[in-house]
């Protein structure tokens, strides 16, 4: 029997056709039988589901404070200071005076003892050396006129293309946007017969608070000691170890190692007061003992391991929240990582309404001078918890 082209190529398009249908058939079996397996293995009870969803919702409300109890972090062995506290809160007040006045007065050497925030209560110090770095800022988009000089071109197309291609850009210009590094005070540090002090002023610049919210972390090795400590913020790291000058622990070469050194700062001024003292305990051994933090309107700073490890360092570490305060909230406990404070907690609440205003070292210096910060546990009503 012979059979012409034409059926020969009707014949092997039905046969393509049929095994396509059968494979397609058989895919569509299998993906039915899976199905059903699936219906058949989820939980009947709906209702125990969405109960478990929101049971694992709630349990969110205490994660945060479970993380930092399943540390065991022992209390300091130093008591918390009101005296001492009321004196560190006006030096972070002057910080940041330190840092407005050098912005405004090009010719001002950083000396705090001409700024409004100081009295005669610091007239026993000595200042020893100002804390500066570079601080970013972006001015506004200008617009930069091109050259409208013509073409020298010989040819003669060509030179009428280029002198087009100017007067075109004489019209529209050219954007630009300049980014500078401007030279700022960062804090001071001052000593006397009794005792030294390291201030680190506060969150300043809108590059700042972007920086402070910005959650990426990078692990972290001390750079002498070679101890590893965990992972901390990365952008609170590079502005201890890259931008600030001269590095704490060059200065407290000249301390008095046998009086104590109080670390202390404001907001952002806290990140770099928890990391010069951790810095100094490292490097300076002998000077580990005298040291005690004290930070205001803390950020946190690094994961479990960093908390744990500073604890061990600096034992003498307290942090004082007004609880009103978002930015002692940032990061979030559990973001890009894993974040902690460190610190034993001294907490007052203040509630003017809105961010600024909560969180502004003024607000922390009321509270502190007013003596209202307690390290106890508070119940307010109105919380519902």
């Amino acid at each position: 029997m012979k059979f012409n082209r034409r059926q020969l190529l009707m014949g092997g398009l039905t046969a393509g056709i049929a095994t396509t249908m059968g494979a397609d058939y058989k895919a569509h079996q299998k993906q039915k039988q899976l199905q059903a397996l699936a219906k058949e293995q989820m939980p009947q009870d709906q209702e125990s589901l969405l109960n478990a969803a929101f049971q694992a919702d709630a349990e969110k409300i205490y994660q945060g404070q479970q993380i930092m109890d399943s540390l065991k972090l022992k209390p300091p062995e130093v008591p918390y200071d009101r005296e001492l506290s009321k004196l560190l809160i006006q030096c972070s007040k002057i910080a940041t005076q330190q840092y407005l006045t050098g912005k405004t007065i090009p010719t001002y050497d950083g000396s705090i003892n001409s700024l409004s925030a100081y009295s005669s209560n610091l007239d026993r110090y000595t200042q020893i050396a100002s804390f500066k770095g570079k601080e970013a800022e972006t001015s506004q988009t200008v617009m930069v006129d091109i050259s409208n000089n013509r073409s020298d071109s010989s040819d003669p197309l060509q030179r009428n293309l280029d002198n087009a291609e100017t007067q075109v850009g004489n019209t529209i210009g050219e954007m630009v946007k300049l980014t500078k590094e401007t030279p700022v005070y960062l804090g001071f540090v001052l000593t006397s017969p009794e005792n030294n002090i390291i201030v680190f002023r506060g969150t300043q610049t809108r590059v700042e608070w972007v920086n402070n919210l910005t959650a990426v972390q990078k692990d972290f090795t001390d750079p002498i000691s070679g101890q590893y400590f965990g992972k901390v913020h990365q952008g609170f790291l590079k502005n201890y170890q890259r931008i600030l000058q001269p590095l704490p622990r060059e200065v407290a070469q000249n301390f008095d190692l046998a009086i104590p050194c109080y670390v202390t700062g404001h907001s952002l001024g806290s990140s770099l007061a928890i990391l010069a003292a951790l810095d100094l305990a490292l490097n300076i051994p002998k000077l580990k003992s005298q040291i005690q933090l004290y930070t205001y309107a803390s950020p946190r700073v690094g994961d479990p391991t960093f908390a744990t490890l500073h604890a061990e360092q600096v034992p003498n570490s307290y942090r004082i929240a007004n609880l009103a305060d978002v930015f002692t909230l940032v990061p979030p406990t559990q973001a890009v990582g894993t974040y902690v404070h460190v610190g034993q907690e001294w907490s007052f609440l203040s509630q003017n309404g809105d961010f600024m205003p909560n969180h502004v070292v003024d607000t922390y210096r009321a509270a502190v001078q007013r003596e209202v910060e307690t390290d106890s546990s508070r119940n307010y009503p109105i919380s519902g918890l």
